[in-house]
C-alpha cells in the first residue's frame, strides 16, 4: 500500500463483483496475495465521501501539486468490456483491496458474521468501509483499501460464463427429435452381448 492513507468512510450500497474476500488471490502484477472486491455503484449514488478521501490521499502525498495523469479509483462503467461485463453499463465502478488481512464481513439482516462463501458472492449487494491511499511506484495514483463489508441483500449472481440457454440456443429446436428417444433395444443388445 501507499504510505499516505485517508480517513475511513462507508460507501453507498453497491453490487459486488469479482468477490475475493474469503481467501487471498495472487495479484498478477505485484505478486502479492490480496483480498479484493469490485464495487458497481448506480450512476446516481452519492459518492461524495469517496471523492473526499481520494482528494485527502492526494493532498497527503503530493500536497496541492499532484502529478499529472494520476490513476484514479472511480471509473466509468461504460468503458468496461460490456460484452463481458454488461452489469457495468451506465454505472460507476471501483476496486478495493486489502493485502494485510481479510475484511470483516457482516450480514445486515442477521447482524452475524458471514463465514460461508455462498452467502457473499458476485451479484449480492453490500456496503464497504474503505480508506484511500496514494501510491507512487511504476505508476502514480490513488486506490481504495478494503476494511470491512456489510451484506445488504441478495441479488442475481454474476457468473463469468454463458448460460446454458445461450450456449444451446441454436440447436435446441434441431435436437427435439432426439429428446426422449428410446434406447432400450441398444442397451438390451449391449447387455445381451455381456451375458453371452
Amino acid at each position: 500500500m501507499g504510505t499516505t492513507t485517508s480517513k475511513k468512510v462507508v460507501t453507498p450500497t453497491f453490487r459486488a463483483s469479482f468477490v475475493n474476500v474469503f481467501e487471498p488471490r495472487q495479484n498478477e502484477q505485484s505478486g502479492k496475495l490480496e483480498y479484493s472486491v469490485k464495487m458497481i455503484f448506480d450512476k446516481d449514488a452519492d459518492l461524495t465521501g469517496l471523492k473526499e478521501i481520494i482528494k485527502e490521499a492526494i493532498r497527503n502525498k503530493w500536497g496541492n501539486n499532484p502529478p499529472k495523469n494520476l490513476k484514479m479509483p472511480l471509473r466509468n462503467g461504460n468503458e468496461s468490456d460490456l460484452d463481458k461485463y454488461p452489469e457495468d453499463a451506465d454505472k460507476v465502478i471501483a476496486n478495493a483491496k486489502s493485502v494485510a488481512y481479510p475484511p470483516g464481513l457482516i450480514d445486515a439482516k442477521t447482524k452475524q458474521e458471514i463465514l460461508d462463501p455462498k452467502e457473499f458472492y458476485s451479484g449480492c449487494y453490500a456496503r464497504a468501509s474503505l480508506v484511500a491511499y496514494a501510491y507512487d511506484n511504476v505508476s502514480k495514483g490513488v486506490a481504495f483499501g478494503l476494511q470491512n463489508l456489510l451484506k445488504i441483500r441478495d441479488g442475481e449472481p454474476l457468473v463469468n460464463r454463458a448460460s446454458a440457454e445461450s450456449d444451446f440456443a441454436g440447436i435446441i429446436d434441431s435436437v427435439q427429435n432426439e429428446v426422449g428417444e428410446d434406447t432400450t433395444s441398444e442397451n438390451d443388445d449391449i447387455l445381451g452381448d455381456l451375458n453371452d
